[in-house]
């Protein structure tokens, strides 16, 4: 029968601290979430050839190609190198195109060396500076300022020999594409924009997008992508990522000057076909319905060979030649209804999510906070341990002091009381390899996102174990909290009695009390953990 009563008790005691740590999980998700992209282009042709009614323009190979090494002040005592490209002995006055670099460093002679000859082989005079990099970091990126940074390299680029000033543009790829978008709205003497794997929207609504793309590619489990919305929905801005709010939306709005718009479908970084809409949009606003559009099926840096971005892929075979035709048809003047070719062309896009709305957070707002707990519970345990390992060596020293008067020791004998020790012992290890894990299959995961390397059958499942273990935690916690308390109530009862009392001592030393509520706080803190990664959610 008493057994019976402390099952019930244990039972009841699970239940309910499972359940508070279910609610808790579902508190922290937000009320959003990336959804399936539904609103799909159709292209009128897989042909991305570009041309123009006004005639045929000058073809890659024209012309053979000089570079000139050249230096531009950006500030005073501050200057950057540059790769002017020119074609040698084009007749005229000819167009010419800065190029914008993307997200991470950027050397000139390491950058866009193929792309920027080839157009200059069209007769397209190129200008590729160095990026920036004394004011431009991980943790800290000014897009505005960037801007006015590379408004020196365009005038460089106005003036110099064989330019027709008029006919100057700019080729911006993926994050650069925010910064040519600033310059375009700002000037009214760029002749044209390139955007090629534009994101378009505020990284903290692109980031959701892309990172929910690649771990479905690997298969990744279901609960391991509703996380995402819960991280990228929370308040960086103690680690100064101020740019994952930037929004690039509103500049959109005053390109008014002939754009090509270029993607690749493998590339599922980025928005491909939402974004494409998003800039159609906005540019018909404004009155501009020379949008050209292309994809090409190939990565984020219209390379083939591989879906990831790695050095020496070569561009994708018809790129550059449609690039060329294309900025030679503006500079002669094609209107949005002069084009010979469609304004959407090549390879079915397919987006896979959409970029949410929306990002607000859920009841974790902070970073911070997360890092608490993630951090927190396991430096308690550790902190735990130590302690026990204290007390332990403290105990061993007053048995050997006490052992020639065995009534004083028995009378000094301190502790838990029995099965504490062993439960505590269990919770406390318990978290630390089940957060463990955590830590573990979490960087598997984004190793195999990165590579976009399908997870195994195994390491799937893997999930749904680590899922099995942490609710095996919550049963830990509350057997400690049941014998606990029945322990403590039997101290009471045999209390003025022979006996000498069973259960947890209240006389135990300081060492105990403390190991004790280590163990549990840093247990709880990793249980919060483990909820707000979903292993508790139904």
């Amino acid at each position: 029968m008493r057994i019976g009563k402390r099952l019930m008790v244990l039972a009841a005691t699970y239940i309910i601290i499972l359940v508070a740590f279910v609610q808790l999980g579902s508190a922290m998700n937000t009320n959003w979430q990336v959804e399936r992209y539904q609103d799909h282009i159709k292209v009128d042709t897989r042909k991305t050839a570009i041309a123009s009614t006004k005639g045929p323009t000058t073809p890659e190979g024209t012309y053979k190609v000089r570079e000139s090494q050249i230096q531009i002040e950006l500030a005073p005592g501050h200057a950057i190198d540059a790769i002017v490209r020119q074609p040698v002995g084009a007749p005229g006055s000819r167009p010419a195109c800065l190029f914008i670099h993307g997200a991470g460093t950027g050397k000139a002679s390491e950058v866009y060396g193929d792309l920027a000859s080839a157009m200059a082989s069209a007769g397209i005079t190129t200008l590729v500076p160095d990026k920036r990099l004394d004011t431009y970091s991980t943790l800290h990126r000014n897009y505005e300022a960037m801007s006015r940074d590379y408004d020196k390299s365009f005038e460089k680029l106005r003036s110099w020999p064989g330019v027709n000033p008029a006919m100057v543009g700019i080729y911006a790829e993926s994050e650069g594409t925010w910064i040519s978008s600033i310059m375009t709205a700002r000037r009214h003497d760029v002749a044209y924009t390139i955007l090629t794997s534009a994101p378009v929207y505020p990284g903290r609504q692109q980031m959701p997008m892309a990172a929910t793309s690649y771990l479905d590619l690997i298969k990744a489990p279901s609960g391991i992508k509703k996380v995402i919305p819960k991280l990228l929905g929370m308040d960086f801005s103690s680690l100064g990522l101020e740019y994952a709010d930037f929004e690039s939306l509103p500049y959109l709005d005053h390109i008014t000057q002939p754009t090509l718009v270029n993607y690749g479908t493998e590339d599922v970084s980025m928005p491909v076909e939402q974004g494409t809409r998003e800039i159609m949009r906005r540019t018909r606003n404004a009155g501009n319905r020379n949008v050209t559009v292309r994809y090409y099926p190939t990565n984020h840096q219209i390379r083939t060979g591989s879906h990831l971005a790695k050095d020496g892929l070569p561009l994708e075979s018809h790129y550059t030649h449609d690039l060329e035709d294309w900025i030679n048809g503006v500079a002669e003047g094609t209107g949005a209804d002069q084009w010979a070719t469609p304004m959407i062309a090549g390879s079915s896009p397919d987006q896979l999510f959409a970029a949410p709305q929306e990002t607000n957070p859920g009841l974790l707002r902070s970073l911070n906070t997360l890092l608490i707990l993630m951090v927190g519970g396991p430096v308690l345990l550790l902190l735990a341990l130590l302690s026990s390992c204290g007390t332990a060596l403290a105990a061993w020293g007053r048995k050997r002091k006490l052992q020639r008067d065995p009534e004083e020791a028995r009378a000094g004998t301190t502790g838990y009381g029995s099965g504490i020790a062993v439960r505590l012992c269990g919770l406390g290890l318990g978290s630390l390899v089940v957060m463990g894990l955590l830590v573990w299959y979490a960087l598997r995961v984004v190793r195999h996102a990165l590579t976009l390397e399908p997870l195994s059958s195994a390491a799937v499942a893997g999930w749904t174990g680590l899922r099995c273990l942490s609710l095996v935690l919550p049963l830990v916690l509350a057997s400690l909290i049941t014998r606990a308390v029945t322990r403590i109530s039997s101290h009471h009862q045999e209390e003025g009695t022979e006996v000498p009392p069973r259960g947890i001592h209240l006389a135990a030393g300081w060492g105990h009390w403390l190991t004790l509520v280590l163990t549990v706080t840093g247990s709880i803190l990793v249980l919060a953990t483990l909820a707000f990664w979903g292993l508790f959610s139904l």
